[in-house]
Protein backbone atom coordinates (compact mmCIF):
# COMPACT_ATOMS: atom_id res chain seq x y z
CA UNK A 1 0.00 0.00 0.00
CA UNK A 2 1.01 3.77 -0.61
CA UNK A 3 2.09 5.35 2.92
CA UNK A 4 -0.58 7.30 3.70
CA UNK A 5 0.69 10.19 5.83
CA UNK A 6 1.08 13.24 5.00
CA UNK A 7 3.48 14.54 2.13
CA UNK A 8 7.41 15.59 3.97
CA UNK A 9 8.99 18.86 3.33
CA UNK A 10 11.40 17.24 1.02
CA UNK A 11 8.81 14.81 -0.66
CA UNK A 12 6.61 18.28 -1.72
CA UNK A 13 9.89 19.48 -2.97
CA UNK A 14 10.76 16.52 -4.90
CA UNK A 15 8.33 17.15 -7.52
CA UNK A 16 8.25 12.97 -8.36
CA UNK A 17 4.55 11.74 -7.32
CA UNK A 18 4.98 7.91 -7.29
CA UNK A 19 3.02 4.08 -6.99
CA UNK A 20 4.35 1.08 -6.04
CA UNK A 21 4.44 -1.52 -8.54
CA UNK A 22 2.92 -5.10 -8.38
CA UNK A 23 4.28 -7.13 -5.85
CA UNK A 24 6.49 -9.14 -7.70
CA UNK A 25 5.83 -8.01 -11.15
CA UNK A 26 8.02 -8.43 -14.02
CA UNK A 27 9.27 -5.28 -15.69
CA UNK A 28 6.59 -5.22 -18.41
CA UNK A 29 4.14 -5.53 -15.65
CA UNK A 30 5.67 -2.58 -13.78
CA UNK A 31 5.29 -0.70 -16.72
CA UNK A 32 1.68 -1.31 -18.41
CA UNK A 33 0.65 -1.21 -14.34
CA UNK A 34 2.62 2.60 -14.53
CA UNK A 35 0.88 2.90 -17.72
CA UNK A 36 -2.83 3.11 -16.48
CA UNK A 37 -1.69 4.73 -13.58
CA UNK A 38 -0.62 7.94 -15.78
CA UNK A 39 -4.11 7.53 -18.14
CA UNK A 40 -5.90 7.63 -14.41
CA UNK A 41 -3.75 10.65 -13.37
CA UNK A 42 -4.52 12.53 -16.40
CA UNK A 43 -8.34 11.71 -16.16
CA UNK A 44 -8.14 13.40 -12.59
CA UNK A 45 -6.65 16.46 -13.95
CA UNK A 46 -9.02 16.69 -17.11
CA UNK A 47 -11.97 16.94 -14.73
CA UNK A 48 -10.30 19.66 -12.40
CA UNK A 49 -11.92 23.09 -12.76
CA UNK A 50 -9.48 24.64 -14.66
CA UNK A 51 -7.00 21.79 -16.17
CA UNK A 52 -3.68 21.83 -16.99
CA UNK A 53 -4.69 19.76 -20.10
CA UNK A 54 -7.37 17.91 -21.07
CA UNK A 55 -7.04 13.86 -22.13
CA UNK A 56 -10.66 13.29 -22.83
CA UNK A 57 -9.26 9.33 -23.16
CA UNK A 58 -7.90 9.24 -20.28
CA UNK A 59 -10.51 7.64 -18.52
CA UNK A 60 -11.51 5.35 -21.19
CA UNK A 61 -7.34 4.08 -21.18
CA UNK A 62 -7.43 3.70 -17.49
CA UNK A 63 -10.90 2.31 -16.49
CA UNK A 64 -12.98 4.49 -14.71
CA UNK A 65 -12.90 1.97 -10.99
CA UNK A 66 -9.63 2.54 -11.37
CA UNK A 67 -9.85 6.41 -11.74
CA UNK A 68 -12.43 6.58 -9.07
CA UNK A 69 -9.58 4.29 -7.10
CA UNK A 70 -7.06 6.97 -7.26
CA UNK A 71 -9.56 9.85 -6.78
CA UNK A 72 -10.48 8.37 -3.52
CA UNK A 73 -6.87 7.42 -2.49
CA UNK A 74 -5.13 10.65 -2.88
CA UNK A 75 -7.43 12.68 -0.94
CA UNK A 76 -6.44 15.33 1.54
CA UNK A 77 -3.18 14.73 3.27
CA UNK A 78 -3.07 11.85 0.73
CA UNK A 79 -2.72 14.40 -1.84
CA UNK A 80 0.71 14.00 -3.96
CA UNK A 81 3.19 16.74 -5.93
CA UNK A 82 1.40 17.26 -9.66
CA UNK A 83 4.50 15.57 -11.01
CA UNK A 84 3.05 13.60 -13.59
CA UNK A 85 0.03 17.10 -14.36
CA UNK A 86 3.06 19.21 -14.60
CA UNK A 87 5.14 16.95 -16.68
CA UNK A 88 1.97 16.33 -19.21
CA UNK A 89 1.66 19.98 -19.70
CA UNK A 90 5.63 20.76 -19.99
CA UNK A 91 5.66 17.69 -22.80
CA UNK A 92 2.30 18.91 -24.47
CA UNK A 93 3.92 22.23 -24.78
CA UNK A 94 7.03 21.17 -26.06
CA UNK A 95 5.68 18.94 -29.04
CA UNK A 96 3.60 21.85 -29.87
CA UNK A 97 6.72 24.26 -29.87
CA UNK A 98 8.33 21.65 -32.05
CA UNK A 99 5.74 21.42 -34.38
CA UNK A 100 5.56 24.71 -35.10
CA UNK A 101 8.66 24.72 -36.02
CA UNK A 102 8.80 22.19 -38.53
CA UNK A 103 9.31 18.77 -37.43
CA UNK A 104 7.08 16.49 -38.75
CA UNK A 105 8.00 13.04 -36.81
CA UNK A 106 7.32 12.49 -33.25
CA UNK A 107 8.86 8.97 -31.31
CA UNK A 108 7.12 8.34 -28.31
CA UNK A 109 9.38 5.44 -26.51
CA UNK A 110 7.34 3.00 -24.49
CA UNK A 111 4.06 4.84 -25.33
CA UNK A 112 1.92 3.10 -22.72
CA UNK A 113 -1.29 4.57 -22.39
CA UNK A 114 -0.09 7.79 -24.50
CA UNK A 115 -3.41 9.47 -26.31
CA UNK A 116 -1.53 12.68 -27.67
CA UNK A 117 -2.35 11.13 -31.07
CA UNK A 118 -5.83 11.73 -30.53
CA UNK A 119 -6.18 14.77 -28.33
CA UNK A 120 -3.30 16.99 -29.61
CA UNK A 121 -3.55 19.50 -32.66
CA UNK A 122 -1.55 18.19 -35.39
CA UNK A 123 -0.33 19.12 -38.69
CA UNK A 124 -1.88 17.36 -41.84
CA UNK A 125 1.61 15.77 -42.54
CA UNK A 126 2.72 14.76 -39.56
CA UNK A 127 3.40 11.61 -38.57
CA UNK A 128 3.47 9.60 -35.12
CA UNK A 129 5.42 6.52 -34.03
CA UNK A 130 4.47 4.70 -30.45
CA UNK A 131 7.01 2.29 -29.57
CA UNK A 132 6.08 -0.59 -27.12
CA UNK A 133 5.11 -3.96 -26.30
CA UNK A 134 2.94 -5.83 -28.62
CA UNK A 135 0.73 -6.34 -25.82
CA UNK A 136 0.64 -3.25 -24.33
CA UNK A 137 -0.42 -1.74 -28.00
CA UNK A 138 -3.14 -3.90 -27.97
CA UNK A 139 -4.84 -3.32 -24.95
CA UNK A 140 -5.09 0.21 -26.17
CA UNK A 141 -6.11 -0.69 -29.45
CA UNK A 142 -9.17 -2.27 -27.97
CA UNK A 143 -9.88 0.63 -25.36
CA UNK A 144 -9.74 2.98 -28.09
CA UNK A 145 -11.92 1.41 -31.48
CA UNK A 146 -13.30 3.65 -33.48
CA UNK A 147 -11.53 6.27 -32.20
CA UNK A 148 -9.72 8.39 -35.12
CA UNK A 149 -6.21 9.39 -34.32
CA UNK A 150 -5.43 13.13 -35.76
CA UNK A 151 -2.21 11.94 -37.37
CA UNK A 152 -0.88 9.48 -39.20
CA UNK A 153 -0.28 7.37 -36.59
CA UNK A 154 2.50 4.03 -36.49
CA UNK A 155 3.04 1.84 -33.65
CA UNK A 156 5.82 0.43 -33.43
CA UNK A 157 5.84 -3.83 -31.29
CA UNK A 158 9.61 -3.62 -30.10
CA UNK A 159 11.58 -3.67 -26.75
CA UNK A 160 13.51 -1.10 -25.83
CA UNK A 161 16.36 -4.00 -25.45
CA UNK A 162 15.94 -4.99 -29.32
CA UNK A 163 16.98 -3.11 -32.23
CA UNK A 164 14.01 -1.01 -32.05
CA UNK A 165 15.89 1.52 -34.38
CA UNK A 166 15.60 -0.55 -37.38
CA UNK A 167 11.86 -1.64 -36.04
CA UNK A 168 11.56 1.90 -36.97
CA UNK A 169 13.00 2.39 -39.90
CA UNK A 170 10.72 -0.42 -41.49
CA UNK A 171 7.90 1.51 -39.87
CA UNK A 172 8.72 4.68 -42.20
CA UNK A 173 10.59 6.72 -39.87
CA UNK A 174 13.04 8.83 -41.95
CA UNK A 175 16.50 9.39 -40.66
CA UNK A 176 16.91 12.73 -43.20
CA UNK A 177 14.85 14.43 -41.22
CA UNK A 178 14.49 16.17 -37.86
CA UNK A 179 13.13 13.92 -35.27
CA UNK A 180 10.94 14.67 -31.99
CA UNK A 181 11.21 12.01 -29.39
CA UNK A 182 9.90 11.47 -25.73
CA UNK A 183 10.79 9.65 -23.00
CA UNK A 184 8.04 9.97 -20.69
CA UNK A 185 7.96 8.05 -17.32
CA UNK A 186 10.44 5.74 -18.77
CA UNK A 187 14.02 6.17 -17.69
CA UNK A 188 13.31 5.62 -14.17
CA UNK A 189 12.50 2.17 -14.67
CA UNK A 190 15.49 0.78 -16.44
CA UNK A 191 19.36 0.31 -16.14
CA UNK A 192 21.81 2.98 -16.21
CA UNK A 193 23.64 1.20 -19.05
CA UNK A 194 20.18 0.83 -21.24
CA UNK A 195 18.84 4.28 -20.74
CA UNK A 196 22.76 5.15 -21.86
CA UNK A 197 22.27 2.69 -24.74
CA UNK A 198 19.06 4.09 -25.74
CA UNK A 199 20.45 7.63 -25.79
CA UNK A 200 23.28 6.51 -27.98
CA UNK A 201 20.40 5.01 -30.09
CA UNK A 202 18.28 7.89 -30.33
CA UNK A 203 21.52 10.27 -31.15
CA UNK A 204 22.47 7.94 -34.13
CA UNK A 205 19.41 7.87 -35.99
CA UNK A 206 18.99 11.44 -34.83
CA UNK A 207 19.81 14.42 -37.95
CA UNK A 208 20.76 17.94 -36.93
CA UNK A 209 17.58 19.92 -35.38
CA UNK A 210 16.30 16.80 -34.17
CA UNK A 211 14.95 17.47 -30.50
CA UNK A 212 15.01 14.39 -27.01
CA UNK A 213 12.71 15.39 -24.81
CA UNK A 214 12.91 13.45 -21.03
CA UNK A 215 11.83 13.39 -17.34
CA UNK A 216 14.78 12.30 -15.28
CA UNK A 217 14.61 11.44 -11.19
CA UNK A 218 16.88 12.76 -9.30
CA UNK A 219 19.38 10.53 -7.44
CA UNK A 220 19.03 11.73 -3.98
CA UNK A 221 14.92 11.27 -4.88
CA UNK A 222 15.93 7.91 -6.18
CA UNK A 223 17.68 6.03 -2.65
CA UNK A 224 15.84 8.14 -0.48
CA UNK A 225 13.86 6.42 2.11
CA UNK A 226 10.75 7.24 1.51
CA UNK A 227 10.97 6.49 -2.23
CA UNK A 228 12.52 3.20 -1.69
CA UNK A 229 9.90 2.23 0.07
CA UNK A 230 7.22 3.34 -2.68
CA UNK A 231 9.30 2.02 -5.49
CA UNK A 232 11.50 -0.91 -3.83
CA UNK A 233 11.35 -2.99 -7.35
CA UNK A 234 11.01 -0.78 -9.56
CA UNK A 235 13.26 2.32 -9.90
CA UNK A 236 16.64 1.77 -11.20
CA UNK A 237 17.98 4.90 -12.59
CA UNK A 238 18.33 8.05 -10.91
CA UNK A 239 20.37 11.24 -11.49
CA UNK A 240 21.04 14.86 -10.26
CA UNK A 241 22.68 15.28 -13.39
CA UNK A 242 20.20 14.64 -15.87
CA UNK A 243 22.54 16.97 -18.38
CA UNK A 244 25.03 14.31 -18.16
CA UNK A 245 23.03 12.21 -20.74
CA UNK A 246 23.04 15.00 -23.19
CA UNK A 247 26.67 15.26 -22.76
CA UNK A 248 27.30 11.68 -23.60
CA UNK A 249 26.46 12.08 -27.12
CA UNK A 250 27.13 15.97 -27.73
CA UNK A 251 23.92 17.39 -27.81
CA UNK A 252 22.60 20.98 -26.02
CA UNK A 253 20.08 21.40 -23.71
CA UNK A 254 18.50 22.70 -20.95
CA UNK A 255 16.83 21.43 -17.62
CA UNK A 256 14.42 22.41 -15.26
CA UNK A 257 12.57 20.80 -12.15
CA UNK A 258 9.56 19.73 -12.35
CA UNK A 259 8.73 21.68 -9.40
CA UNK A 260 9.99 25.16 -10.73
CA UNK A 261 7.84 23.84 -13.97
CA UNK A 262 5.18 23.76 -11.73
CA UNK A 263 5.68 27.32 -10.28
CA UNK A 264 5.18 28.82 -13.78
CA UNK A 265 2.52 26.91 -14.53
CA UNK A 266 0.53 27.74 -11.04
CA UNK A 267 -0.05 24.47 -10.21
CA UNK A 268 3.26 23.95 -6.82
CA UNK A 269 1.56 24.55 -3.47
CA UNK A 270 4.52 23.85 -2.43
CA UNK A 271 7.61 25.64 -1.70
CA UNK A 272 10.61 25.48 -4.80
CA UNK A 273 13.86 24.74 -3.85
CA UNK A 274 16.76 25.49 -6.17
CA UNK A 275 18.83 22.89 -7.78
CA UNK A 276 21.25 21.02 -5.17
CA UNK A 277 19.52 22.34 -2.00
CA UNK A 278 21.00 19.82 0.50
CA UNK A 279 18.20 17.99 1.93
CA UNK A 280 15.94 18.68 -0.98
CA UNK A 281 15.47 15.73 -3.95
CA UNK A 282 14.40 16.64 -7.09
CA UNK A 283 13.07 15.17 -10.63
CA UNK A 284 13.75 17.08 -13.65
CA UNK A 285 12.60 17.63 -17.31
CA UNK A 286 15.11 17.70 -19.54
CA UNK A 287 15.12 18.93 -23.44
CA UNK A 288 17.91 18.05 -25.97
CA UNK A 289 18.80 19.44 -28.88
CA UNK A 290 21.23 17.83 -31.87
CA UNK A 291 23.61 20.27 -33.09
Amino acid sequence: MIDAAAPEPSRAAEGQASVPPPPGGSPIQELARTALWVAAMRALETEREKPLFRDPFARLLAGSDFVEELRLHYQGDRAMPPAIEVRTRWLDDQVALALGRGIRQVVILAAGMDARAYRLAWPSDARLFELDHAEVLREKEVKLAGVVPKCDRRTVSVDLDADWPTALREAGLRTDAPILWLAEGLLVYLPEELVRRIVRQVDGISVSGSILLMDVVGRSLLVSARSRQLHELANQFGTDDPEDLLRLVGWAGHVHTTAMTGQQLGRWPYPVHPRGTPGVPQSYLVHGLKP
